[in-house]
């Protein structure tokens, strides 16, 4: 039996790219969203023309599109409340979120979306003919 090339990892992380370019497009589209979606438009034309990313590894767009969730969660762990923080001169204090709606949808895209990634690999290299 001989085994199928392996496929290589960077077009699973240029769509993931492009997958948190949108997500941040999306989010953001009121002030830096425009610049992210032509960013993602452009590396989303480059994923297209190259022969190598035009293959199964669109499914990378999946966990790259729970990366910005998955961010803002982490960022407002100790939420939701207010979170202060002094030094020797001044105090700060933030409104913190409650991080549950951000972070189970960024981990249900990353963990799903990194096993779907992982099943296709896996299939990449399955057995093939005789």
């Amino acid at each position: 039996m001989e085994l199928a090339a392996e496929q290589p990892g960077w077009p699973y992380l240029l769509w993931g790219a492009v997958g948190a370019l949108v997500g941040l497009g999306v989010v953001g589209i009121l002030s830096i969203g425009i610049l992210a979606l032509a960013v993602a438009l452009l590396l989303a034309v480059v994923g297209v023309v190259l022969r190598a990313s035009r293959s199964a590894a669109v499914v990378g767009m999946v966990p790259g599109l729970g990366m910005l969730p998955l961010l803002v969660g982490l960022s407002n762990l100790g939420g939701p409340g207010e979170r202060c923080s002094s030094t020797a001169s001044s105090l700060s204090c933030s409104e913190l979120l409650s991080p549950w709606p951000f972070l189970v949808p960024g981990l249900v895209l990353v963990v799903g979306g990194g096993w779907l990634v992982w099943r296709i690999r896996a299939a990449g290299t399955a057995p093939t003919g005789v």
